[in-house]
């Protein structure tokens, strides 16, 4: 029990001892928390405490007048003709117990200001969204109607959100930026309205997206050891902007970008530019730009190939119809031909062109070049093609390093011609050209027909004859022909032979048997 009766009296000596500091006005206690001065009348604030003090005025310009800026105990706030700027809230905390603290508002009065500002605190710039703070102090408490207005006289902006406080001035809250405009903040002294001095609000838009970034291409392609530069711009309305360079490879380690800043109107226009001076072959990967602005960041990337040394690859395209093989092509005659190649290639391609089979020169047909980065596209149309223009189409394309080329077969589809001769009076032989190689059947029915193959009501089974190729062009009609032997017959006889190939049919006939 003694040993708790002691502890509970040093607890209440400490208590005792950090009591809230005192503060007298010209050497009396104050014993309210606010005072009306006069001007020219000489001010002495003098703070107390049982440990060491510091006065903390409302403003900063007000420290000028403490009397001592060594700590002590006590404390003294001297100010020998006050004026209406020096209204305010004077404040004295413990050094070391900031929490215990003694205030008073100081009115100045001045028959001639009824508000105190700061010249400094008069153009303001804030951020939409944010609080305003119009520092216009009375300094007469017995002012009435305190409200904020236009300078030229009108209400406030539709929706503004704000309190009045004598003591500190006018809070806007959640600036808007139709906002921006020139306030003063006004009251009545006597029936009469005074105004304080005008405050410039400039409320800067709260930005809805975040920067928009662009690179130039999507892909870069670099020899082992040449020079890599590669520029990012985007645009921002302010320079609350960041803009950042990374590699898919966190062991790649990109070097510093330089920067271009100017001016685009009223947003600034950024160009990050990175430089690579000798390239390897590790820096090849995705290489981002990213920039971030209030609203949230957006990126943009492009790939990074390094190579051992300059290339050409070509790669035919063909419309599915008429692929046959990779540069094979068939067509039938009077169709329309698209040749496309796709090209990669680096350096850059220097020259290219086409050749053709054909007496038609290619200034004839349609001829395309798209270039696009490293890659690029060929087309030749070929309209309306004829027989003298199947053959070979070569590609030719050179860069400062390299040259390559690729060629297209183009074989035309040729309908099947018939040719039927007697070799003797049992032999028959049928010849046929046409593209692909036909296929040739004989057939035979009684009676003298044009057509055996055509008989509406019977069409008799072929009879059997091997087609066999005889000769074949490099661009051009394929020869085959069949032999048929043929037996006596006292009756009329129509022998047929029929040619068959994807582009069409080709047939002959011929009569034997019978009385001469």
């Amino acid at each position: 029990m003694l040993v708790l009766l002691v502890v509970l009296e040093v607890l209440y000596c400490a208590a005792q001892e950090w009591q809230p500091p005192v503060i007298q006005l010209n050497s009396k206690v104050l014993d309210r928390p606010e005072v009306v001065w006069s001007i020219g009348t000489p001010l002495i604030l003098r703070c107390t405490g049982s440990s060491d003090v510091t006065w903390l005025p409302q403003f900063a310009r007000h420290k000028k007048h403490i009397s001592s800026k060594t700590p002590g105990k006590v404390s003294t706030i001297r100010i020998d003709r006050p004026t209406t700027e020096h209204t305010g809230t004077y404040k004295c905390v413990y050094n070391a117990r900031p929490d215990l603290q003694a205030s008073v508002h100081v009115y100045v009065k001045d028959p001639k200001s009824l508000f105190t500002t700061f010249s400094t605190a008069v153009r303001l710039v804030k951020k939409e969204g944010e609080d305003c703070l119009l520092a216009c102090l009375l300094t007469d408490p017995n002012a009435t109607d305190f409200s904020l207005r236009m300078h030229n006289g009108t209400s406030v902006p539709p929706g503004m959100n704000y309190t009045v406080d004598p003591r500190r001035g006018v809070l806007i809250r959640n600036l808007h930026p139709s906002y921006n405009a020139d306030y003063v903040c006004s009251a009545k002294i006597g029936g009469v309205e005074k105004a304080s001095k005008t405050f410039s609000i400039n409320v800067i838009e709260k930005l809805r997206f975040p920067p928009y970034v662009f690179l130039e291409t999507d892909e870069y392609v670099r020899i082992t050891g040449e020079l890599l530069t590669i520029s990012c711009t985007t645009h921002n309305p302010n320079f609350n902007y960041n803009v950042t360079w990374k590699h898919s490879s966190p062991t790649t380690c990109l070097p510093k970008p330089t920067e271009e800043v100017h001016s685009e109107g009223i947003r600034l226009a950024i160009t990050s530019i990175l430089t690579i001076p000798s390239v390897k072959k590790t820096d090849s990967g995705n290489i981002t730009c990213q920039g971030t602005n209030e609203a949230g960041v957006n990126s943009t990337t492009t790939y990074l190939q390094v190579v051992d040394g300059p290339y050409i690859r070509l790669s035919p395209r063909l419309p599915a119809k008429f692929t046959q093989h990779a540069t094979a092509v068939e067509v039938r005659e009077g169709e329309d031909l698209e040749l496309r190649v796709l090209i990669e290639a680096y350096p850059p391609i220097l020259d290219h062109r086409w050749a053709a089979p054909s007496s038609r020169s290619i200034s004839e047909h349609e001829s395309k070049f798209y270039p696009r980065n490293n890659r690029y596209e060929a087309i030749l149309l070929l309209k309306r093609m004829n027989f003298e223009e199947q053959g070979q189409y070569t590609f030719y394309a050179k860069s400062s390093q390299a040259n390559a080329s690729i060629s297209f077969n183009v074989q035309m589809y040729q309908k099947p011609v018939a040719v039927v001769r007697w070799e003797n009076v049992t032999t028959l032989t049928c010849t046929s050209f046409g593209y692909p190689a036909p296929r040739i059947y004989w057939y035979q029915c009684s009676g003298i027909r044009t057509s055996c193959s055509e008989n509406v009501s019977a069409t008799p089974e072929p009879l059997q004859a091997e087609t066999v190729e005889v000769q074949r062009e490099v661009y051009g009609p394929v020869e085959v022909e069949s032999v048929l032997t043929v037996g006596p017959s006292s009756h009329r006889m129509t022998v047929e032979c029929v040619a068959y190939n994807l582009a069409g049919m080709g047939h002959r006939h011929l009569c034997h048997g019978g009385l001469p």
